[in-house]
Order: structure tokens, then C-alpha cells, then sequence
């Protein structure tokens, strides 16, 4: 399981983690690196259709409305992902939601798979060149919060964005316009029921 509630002693909600995430908490905000993004890292993004699932932090019970509100509110802005102990950041284009799709789970207290909160979602996505997805596991990123170090953001977040997997069978340049066309969006659907 990729994903669990991180458990803490005092009455606070148990915040949503990546377990690749749980080692840079371990190690300590001294051991990360990271390069705050600026204007200049957006030259070296390059576009990439991206099959995810929009993940609320299941303890703080978040409104479908809210949720809704959280999924679209990460596009254009900058987004986070703990590569080992390395920050790599990244944007979401524009993003084409599955607002109507139920995504079922299964947990280790629950005999039954049963509905989340989850999004899935199709997106036109800003990649850091040699950005790596892997067959087993998604790539978890989150809306930076310039306010707070990125280890109590991890803890803090609303949610996070499972980036599952991209589409690679149209070697045509992407762009504003034509992307939505490449959608597949029954494997999109496949794909978030898949990754817990």
C-alpha cells in the first residue's frame, strides 16, 4: 500500500502520506534539498498528458463542493514532489475531471472495498524534463504552500494529486488546445481505481 494515515498522539487529524514521503520526514527538513521554483524553471517543463487521482485528506471529512474546489484550485499553480530527499516541482496545465466516476478502495480495517473521495482526472501537465513514473507506485505531489516549510506542508495539505501514469501513444506536441482530444479516458478511470 502506497498511501496511510500517519498516526500523531494528540487529538490533531492523522494527515494523508506517500510512503516515499515518510523517509524525508524521517531524515529531516536539513537533509532536503530544495530549490524554490521561479519563472525560469517553467522553461524547463515540458508538457505531458498525466493520468492521476485527486486525493483529500480522507480525516478532515472535506464537502464533495470543497473537494471540487481543491482539485481545480491546483491548476497553474506550483506543485511539489519529494523525489528521495530532492524537491521537484511542477504544474498542472489544465486538468479534465471525472467528477461522476466513484473510486472505490480498500483499506486493512474494512472487509468490503468501499467509496472515497477521490478524483480522478486526465491533465495537460508541466513535467521537469526526465521526470520518472513508475509501474508499481504514483508520483504524489501538492499545492506549495510559500508560507510553511515543505515538510509541515506534507503534514498540513488538503490533498494531494496521484500523478499514475502518462500517455505516450501521440508523439505530436501537446498544446492548449489539442490535448483533450488524446484523452483516454477509460484507461484514466482504470488507472485511479487502481492505485490505492
Amino acid at each position: 500500500m502506497q498511501y496511510a494515515l500517519m498516526k500523531f498522539d494528540d487529538d490533531t487529524f492523522d494527515p494523508l502520506i506517500d510512503a516515499n514521503e515518510l523517509h524525508a520526514l524521517h531524515q529531516g527538513l536539513l537533509s532536503i534539498t530544495n530549490n524554490e521554483p521561479t519563472k525560469e524553471n517553467e522553461k524547463g517543463l515540458e508538457r505531458v498528458i498525466v493520468y492521476g487521482t485527486y486525493m483529500p485528506q480522507p480525516d478532515l471529512k472535506f464537502q464533495r463542493g470543497e473537494i471540487r474546489r481543491q482539485l481545480l484550485d491546483g491548476v497553474g499553480k506550483w506543485l511539489a514532489y519529494i523525489n528521495d530527499l530532492e524537491i521537484q516541482y511542477l504544474q498542472i496545465e489544465e486538468i479534465e475531471p471525472f467528477f461522476d466516476v466513484t473510486i472505490m478502495s480498500s483499506c486493512g480495517h474494512c472487509p468490503k472495498p468501499h467509496a472515497t473521495a477521490n478524483i480522478a482526472f486526465a491533465a495537460l501537465v508541466k513535467l521537469p524534463k526526465g521526470f520518472e513514473f513508475h509501474a508499481t507506485h504514483a508520483r504524489s505531489a501538492f499545492e506549495r504552500w510559500s508560507h510553511m516549510d515543505i515538510l509541515s506542508n506534507v503534514l498540513n495539505r488538503d490533498g494531494l494529486f496521484a500523478l499514475i501514469a502518462p500517455e505516450k501513444r501521440f508523439s505530436k506536441a501537446l498544446t492548449a488546445q489539442n490535448w483533450r482530444k488524446r484523452i483516454d479516458q477509460p484507461r484514466a478511470i482504470k488507472l485511479a481505481q487502481k492505485w490505492r
